[in-house]
């Protein structure tokens, strides 16, 4: 008998967060747990979202290139 593999589907998912204020910062450790905690009370899910994080820097020009690299083949 063979044991039972991790069939996991990772899922990429981008998260664009300015990592200077405190609502980023509550971001980047709540998203995490959330996802946690979700997989933990859903343990049948067969995918799991990969969690991208890029910094906006309060710019939004630097919030559209961050989204830009999300979003491409190459990440």
């Amino acid at each position: 008998m063979t044991m039972a593999q991790n069939t996991a589907i990772p899922v990429n998912a981008g998260v664009v967060l300015d990592f200077d204020t405190s609502l980023g910062k509550m971001g980047l450790s709540c998203i995490p747990l959330a996802l946690s905690d979700f997989y933990a009370s859903h343990g049948n899910y067969k995918t799991r979202l990969v969690l991208k994080t890029r910094d906006s820097r309060r710019d939004v020009v630097g919030t559209t290139a961050s989204v830009n690299a999300l979003t491409s083949n190459d990440t």
